[in-house]
């Protein structure tokens, strides 16, 4: 029966209602067909019935979350009557009822496990009802924001990264689905969360998290969805205040003293029937929205004055006129003689006059010894203030008893100062968004259901920088760029050791993030089966600031001493090791259409058994450009490649990086033909240059069974394949590669001299028009046969209700993830004994190219677990959730140096082409061990509470009205990877582009870690070489110092360390007051890491560094930073 309805669709059709079912029987067992089951909203005092089946079976389906009553009525029998019963979003609630003979309404007590288990479905999921979100000591707005993105990390099977990101049961983030109110809130410029986009705590009703077997509605292994408040029957109204401020924090790790902080948050909120009385609107006539229209909305501004401290390291007055000569443990050399220049000072003719102009932008030290070298000399305060103003309003109308609509509006604009490097003003963030929902429910009949929605979020972000640097940078007089520049930027002056980097790149630029999107399930119940079918089709656009290497544009110079021997004296020569630049015209403007599909069936086999089917398809055409700005490389053709963009778009291609490459008609060069250059067309390609799967289909098959035929005890489980959506990651690999001229060059011919100086950076002349052949740069093609990632997720769970309202989960939860993309160099030499610079371009795979970075399906995840649960939701003054997972997650595209969850497009640049199981490791992430609970708790003292509640109302006054609330965390530490950089072992050229892994020489973990020494470090060296230190690991890179390359990589693999891990206990106290019987005063203080409990950061992972496994921080995300306090107030009726 599950496909006799054809429907058509995008990723997930994002229902937010939940069911209502259960089977009725009178005393002697029996079913009871054919009564009246009355579901009540006792909020807004509508209601809706259903019937039972001939098996005694009701379902009430498309339930908007809510409080509810149910009432059980048939000729014969008493009434049955349940008190109130919670039903959250995408919930399966069984209410079963037993009806004794008799004339008289009976009130009958629903047993307090309704709902505390879930025995219909296999999903595994966990939310956070209004409850926990407004009363849990996360503190998130310490971090600058009034989203609760962050209190996310608390549910359990959600871990997060250093950087915020979540992994939902073992899936990357890009593999979980971020909703409010079914509509997407994804950032489709990069396939992750839209963190701000949340209306306010005020508003949300619930945040739920499901992980584990989704049925086929849904697209993505995960899914975090948002419900927000509805307006009731009677008014409410909500004033509140949180207030921050360092007096409340402790000092950071390792800081003396504490930054400035004050920060408040405030707003309101209101709800309730809406009401026109005639005496306001006369002729007009009034309106009496009670049980038919009811409204809800928030303000809420936050307003965070904050300073940070800018700390650099600049040259001293002296270093800036060339003079070293009071640096003992430096010596300039003349890189024209290789001998030492006379007093260690560089005569002030042989300063570049760029290098003279570009130290304008670098102050003098105004702090220690000025004379003092590689430290921080310069320090100044700066703004990093924060401000946001957010709305939320939601209307719900009942239109008939079958037709329900509800729309919703969130708006909401954050800005933020951000600090620059050196003498450089401040940026201006921004960051604004519109959120808009329109839902339409239609009871078509008893059996028969409808549900449309139809919605948009749109996100603009950006930055603005207050300094000319085009003119700047017109005026300094380099060759090869400029003199117009199309966007605000800097040059990009990278150094090894001594000097802050000037890094400002590109300093302007905006992004947008655009979803417009339709979805529509039908329901259809007929005997045993529960039918959906549906389609979501989504209208995506995204923009974003196209960026290649650093300041693009503005070009890039890199300077490690190898010249000099200082890096700062390669600079004041103007002689980079390294320069790169990307010729940029226009910024993306990706756009497409995605389409998705599914069917399921939940078919009650018998009173114990359902079992549930289900089928998805989806189709996500590639993105296009508007400006018909992409290219991607294809490899098929051997020994040239061949490069494709947009049908129509020829005249945008660069003709000077056409010529780096042998663009046909070019003849023949380094034993290669001429590189073929076509169109989509010509190319037999879809105008995104990639094709996609088309035969996409996603079955699902889960089950629930309870054992002994009531709601204790129930065995679940099943299986599913799971699409992985590929947003615009990808998408910004193609953009602006052909039509951008991007170029990188090494400044080292076989002696190792320099090739170049400033004013030129590259070797091919003043023109970019004459770059030389071998230097292009494709970042980053994408797979021509490109495949979405897909997931088979296999799970088993046993859950049991033990008393007291808690039930119990015990899951074995298992997933394979498949074609995920890693990121290798496809033009990688083969590994050889001489230096990668010194082999003629033949020896590459295409000697056309430099370097092909790709994406490329193919990469593999393996996640294995188990979790056990205990949850009791909100009763009697209590709820709470305690979670443990043991983690196994084992994959091949994390790169050697993984510091986060990879994303969409694999984690870092692979070392070697030809090996990808060299990345085979634990994943950086995932925690093999983590605990996680929370707790809210009505102390059950006073006059509403259970102990001492005949007090008199002075003593009432101070121990009744009080709530605690806790977040306790304990997880073992991440996995590492040493690393080392700057080498070249192999001698295929990969050290000269990417991180490389050393070689390891003993296990390297030892018994009692301490900051000082968390491994043993001289288990690894660097690799064919017996040293470590850093003026010695000199290997396949300069012919004049480093050693021959050995042939090989390092051996020392991925994840082989672990980390420090993190405890922490938050805790939070409030204090209600009330006033008369319906206006209350909260008052309260939540505290972070309450215990101040210091959670060690990694150490320093690459092996040259003298602080090599050494630990100089700790953390500030992932519940575990240093203390962070808050009060609150609140005023509600």
């Amino acid at each position: 029966m599950l496909f006799c309805v054809i429907a058509t669709g995008s990723l997930i059709a994002q229902s937010t209602f939940g069911t209502i079912l259960g089977t009725v029987k009178d005393s002697s067992g029996s079913v009871v067909p054919n009564a009246t089951v009355l579901i009540i909203n006792i909020d807004e005092n509508t209601s809706r019935s259903v019937m039972t089946n001939a098996n005694g079976d009701y379902e009430a389906v498309n339930t908007k979350p809510g409080r509810y009553r149910i009432e059980v009525s048939v000729s014969g029998f008493e009434t049955f009557k349940t008190t109130e019963v919670p039903l959250v979003a995408r919930q399966t609630l069984r209410i079963d009822a037993t009806l004794s003979t008799g004339r008289l309404t009976e009130q009958v007590n629903v047993t307090a496990n309704a709902g505390v288990i879930t025995t219909e479905t296999q999903t595994i999921s966990s939310s956070f009802e209004s409850q926990k979100i407004m009363n849990l000591p996360a503190n998130y707005r310490a971090a600058g924001s009034t989203s609760p993105y962050a209190l996310i990390s608390a549910l359990p099977g959600v871990q997060s990264d250093n950087g915020g990101a979540f992994s939902i049961q073992g899936a990357l983030p890009s593999q979980s689905q971020f909703s409010l109110d079914g509509i997407s809130t994804t950032n489709v410029t990069g396939n992750s969360p839209l963190r701000q986009a949340f209306p306010s705590a005020e508003s949300i009703a619930e945040i739920k998290v499901q992980g584990v077997g989704n049925a086929a509605e849904y697209g993505q292994v995960g899914d975090v969805t948002t419900i927000s408040k509805s307006g009731t029957n009677d008014f409410h109204a909500t004033a509140f205040w949180f207030h921050q401020n360092r007096a409340l924090d402790s000092n950071a790790y390792g800081a003396l003293t504490k930054p400035q902080k004050i920060a408040n948050d405030y707003g309101g909120s209101g709800g309730g029937p809406i009401r026109f009385p005639k005496s306001v609107f006369g002729p007009l006539g009034g309106y009496e929205g009670r049980d038919k229209t009811f409204f809800f909305g928030t303000f809420e501004g936050f307003k965070f004055p904050r300073g940070q401290t800018v700390q650099n390291t600049v040259p001293t007055e002296a270093m800036r006129n060339g003079d070293f000569s009071a640096l003992t443990n430096v010596t300039v050399r003349d890189p024209l003689t290789g001998l030492a220049f006379a007093g260690n000072r560089i005569p002030d003719g042989r300063i570049s006059p760029i290098a003279k102009s570009i130290l304008s932008l670098y102050p003098l030290p105004n702090v220690t010894n000025p004379t003092q070298f590689r430290v921080a000399n310069y320090i100044r305060n700066s703004s990093s203030s924060l401000n946001s103003n957010q709305y939320d309003i939601r209307v719900d109308h009942y239109l008939t008893s079958k037709q329900s609509v509800f729309g919703r509006w969130t708006w909401k604009d954050v800005k933020q100062d951000s600090p620059n490097n050196l003498s450089l003003p401040s940026n201006t963030n921004y960051d604004r968004y519109k959120i808009f929902v329109v839902s339409h429910n239609y009871t078509i009949t008893p059996r028969l259901l409808n549900e449309a929605r139809f919605g948009l979020t749109r996100n603009d972000s950006g930055t603005a920088f207050p300094f000319d640097g085009r003119d700047f940078t017109a005026k300094l007089g380099f060759t090869g760029i400029g003199p117009t520049f199309p966007f605000n930027g800097l040059p990009n002056i990278d150094f090894a050791t001594d000097v802050t980097d000037l890094n400002r790149n590109r300093a302007d630029g905006a992004s947008q993030s655009r979803t417009y999107q339709f979805n529509n399930n039908l329901t259809w119940t007929k005997g045993r089966h529960t039918m959906k079918y549906g389609f979501d089709q989504r209208w995506i656009r995204a923009v974003s600031p196209l960026g290649f290497i650093g300041a693009d544009n503005y070009g890039n110079s890199s300077f490690d001493g190898t010249f000099s021997g200082n890096d700062f004296g390669d600079f004041l020569l103007g002689i980079p090791v390294r320069t790169s630049y990307a010729i940029i015209t226009q910024d993306n403007d990706g756009r497409t259409t995605h389409y998705h599909f599914f069917g399921q069936d939940s078919f009650r086999v018998n009173q114990k058994l359902t079992v549930e089917f289900g089928l998805r398809y989806e189709y996500h055409p590639s993105y296009t450009d508007a400006g018909g700005n992409i290219g991607n490389f294809d490899p098929s053709v051997p020994r040239t490649g061949r490069v494709v963009y947009p049908t129509g778009q020829q005249a945008r291609l660069s003709p000077g990086f056409l010529k780096t490459f042998n663009a046909c008609p070019a003849p023949a060069a380094n034993g290669a033909a001429c590189t073929p250059v076509l169109s989509a067309q010509e190319a037999g390609l879809p105008e995104g240059l990639r094709t996609v799967p088309k035969l996409r289909f996603l079955p699902r098959f889960g089950f629930a069974f309870r054992p002994f035929g009531d709601d204790k005890t129930v065995v679940r489980g099943g299986v599913g394949a799971y699409n992985g959506t590929l947003l615009g990651s990808i998408y910004f690999s193609l953009t602006g590669t052909l039509q951008s001229d991007v170029r990188e060059f090494t400044n080292l011919n076989s002696g190792g001299r320099p090739l170049y100086q400033w004013p030129a950076i590259q070797s091919g002349g003043s023109g970019i028009t004459t770059g030389q052949l071998g230097t292009a740069s494709f970042r980053t093609a994408n797979d021509i046969n490109y495949k979405d990632p897909y997931s088979v997720q296999y799970n088993l769970s046993v859950d049991r209700y033990v008393g007291f309202g808690v039930g119990v989960r015990v899951s074995y939860i298992g997933m394979k993830t498949t074609q995920l993309a890693w990121a290798p160099d496809l033009n990688q030499m083969r590994s050889s004994t001489t230096f990668a610079i010194n082999r003629p371009l033949s020896d590459r795979p295409f000697p056309n190219w430099g370097i092909i970075f790709t994406r490329t399906a193919g990469a593999t995840a393996y996640y294995n677990a188990l979790q056990v649960e205990a949850n009791r939701r909100f009763s009697n003054g209590l709820t709470f959730n305690s979670t443990y997972t043991w983690a196994k997650n084992l994959a091949d595209n994390g790169g050697p140096s993984s510091t986060s969850f990879t994303g969409e497009t694999g984690g870092g640049r692979a070392a070697d082409l030809y090996n990808r199981h060299a990345e085979y490791g634990n994943d950086y992430a995932t925690r093999r061990h983590r605990s996680i609970t929370t707790l809210v708790y009505d102390l059950p003292f006073g006059t509403r509470g259970k102990f001492a509640n005949q007090i008199h109302p002075a003593a009432n006054a101070i121990i009744g009205g009080w709530q605690m609330s806790a977040i306790f965390l304990a997880q073992t530490g991440p996995f590492l990877t040493p690393t080392v950089g700057s080498v070249d072992p192999s001698g295929s050229g990969s050290g000269l582009s990417r991180t490389q892994h050393p070689d390891r020489i003993a296990n390297g973990n030892i018994d009692n870690p301490t900051w000082y020494q968390w491994f043993d470090v001289n288990a690894f060296v660097c690799p064919g070489l017996n040293t470590r230190v850093a003026g010695n690991c000199r290997i396949g890179v300069n012919p004049a110092r480093d050693a021959a390359p050995i042939g090989r990589f390092g051996t020392a693999g991925v994840g082989i360390l672990r980390g420090p891990g993190t405890i922490n206990l938050s805790l939070g106290l409030n204090k209600a007051f009330f006033l008369t019987e319906r206006l209350k005063l909260e008052a309260g203080a939540s505290f972070t890491n309450v215990a101040n409990h210091t959670n060690l950061a990694d150490p320093q992972m690459n092996v040259t560094s003298t602080a090599f496994g050494r630990i100089t921080s700790a953390r500030s995300s992932e519940l575990g930073g240093s203390r962070t306090g808050q009060v609150t107030m609140r005023l509600s009726f």
